[in-house]
């Protein structure tokens, strides 16, 4: 939500927001969601998903408004933070909650379905602070709706607790009221670091990282970059961020679960090597521009649209597919949270300089590591190339 109106707050005179705190606050925002990767997953099976739920609600309303009201910049990074870390573990206390709901062939598409309502509610949003912002609000009074919605969740989450206590359908352990199984005990850490020390491993664990850039850029950089480079207003630079960024729903609802779902593991991976390496031209395009015979103004908005089509699908499915592949139903939780892990520590850092060296508006530098990890997430396609000979070889073998 603070994202969304980064390009406001920065131009507020009232609210001094300077570079180097911006800074510092997007880093902690990837140490704390760091922290609620590493912690999420003890805390929920400890206390059960839809209680955490109603925590996090809470937490959301409390920091929301304080956010909002509040003068001090270090009040408004802590709130941030806060708020940061009631999202991360937000997605944790879901998945635990569909393993108690569904079946284990209808969770996949349960998944989907909530990967990709989390991406249209962040663009819709985007487009919503976008359209106030227009209307001449101040962005402190386009952010008070968000509080209201979390507060009306964390009522509805809590008579859903209560509903399910009431009507019996768990036994009296915290985990046990609201739906929630305890997760498996996790792998020895011999069987774990068998995996860790394939080529396959970090064929897949590599990209996965440096793709998980391209949510901080989208989330964090792309409103400013749009404002800076191509002269939008802060509202419409927001509102057409959200617009890109809903680019990563069409991915995963039409070309993940219409497509790739249906195809074999050597049509995936091809698949994959094309959607990475469209990433790959838009972000050199983009990050070269200034080179180009061209004014490349016009196809800016269309061209980071299809980049946030292109991404989603490599950043969300395949490696989810292979922690499942590698880790069964005892590890599949450790090596998810582990890439999830490595990617929050890379954006700590990468967060850091991208606001340093985007400063003074000019963002080809930004893009231009995008693109090389881009180069580097062609790996990705290649570990599934390589997984599917090895399957390819295996059946072979029996046969």
């Amino acid at each position: 939500m603070v994202p969304s109106v980064m390009t406001s707050i920065l131009a507020d005179e009232a609210f001094v927001l300077s570079v180097d705190a911006r800074k510092d606050m997007l880093a902690g925002v990837s140490a704390v969601c760091l922290l609620g990767k590493v912690l999420g997953g003890l805390i929920t099976d400890a206390v059960g998903g839809w209680t955490l739920l109603v925590a996090v609600f809470i937490c959301f309303t409390a920091s929301s408004f304080v956010l909002t009201t509040t003068t001090s910049v270090a009040t408004f990074g802590a709130m941030w933070w806060l708020n940061s870390l009631a999202y991360t573990v937000t997605w944790g206390a879901a998945c635990q909650i569909i393993g108690a709901s569904y079946e284990v062939s209808e969770r996949p598409a349960q998944l989907t379905r909530i990967a990709s309502a989390s991406r249209f509610g962040a663009s819709l949003g985007s487009m919503f602070f976008g359209r106030l912002l227009k209307a001449g609000l101040h962005w402190r009074q386009a952010l008070m709706p968000t509080g209201i919605v979390q507060a009306l969740l964390a009522v509805l989450c809590t008579l859903t607790l209560f509903a399910r206590r009431g009507a019996g359908k768990e036994s009296g352990t915290a985990a046990q009221i609201d739906a929630s199984k305890a997760a498996p005990p996790p792998p020895s850490r011999s069987a774990a670091w068998a995996h860790v020390a394939t080529i396959d491993f970090w064929l897949m664990f590599i990209p996965k990282i440096v793709i998980f850039t391209y949510t901080q850029f989208f989330m964090n950089f792309l409103a400013p970059y749009l404002h800076s480079s191509f002269g939008y207003s802060h509202g419409d630079a927001t509102t057409l961020a959200g617009l890109c960024s809903g680019g990563s729903v069409i991915g995963l609802l039409v070309i993940g679960d219409r497509v790739y779902k249906k195809m074999s593991l050597d049509r995936q991976a091809a698949l994959v090597f094309f959607l990475v390496l469209v990433c790959l031209l838009i972000s050199a395009l983009l990050a070269f521009s200034a080179a180009l015979p061209f004014d490349i103004s016009p196809l800016a908005v269309p061209l980071l649209f299809v980049w946030g089509l292109a991404y989603a699908l490599p950043f969300y499915l395949p490696p989810g597919e292979f922690a499942l592949r590698i880790g069964g139903k005892t590890a599949a939780a450790l090596f998810t949270n582990l890439f999830d892990a490595g990617g929050f520590t890379v954006s700590f850092f990468w967060n850091r300089w991208a606001t340093k060296s985007s400063k003074d508006g000019d963002f080809a530098a930004v893009l231009q590591t995008l693109s090389l990890f881009a180069l580097i997430s062609l790996g990705m396609p290649w570990c599934m190339y390589r997984q599917y000979r090895s399957a390819e070889a295996a059946a072979k073998k029996a046969a």
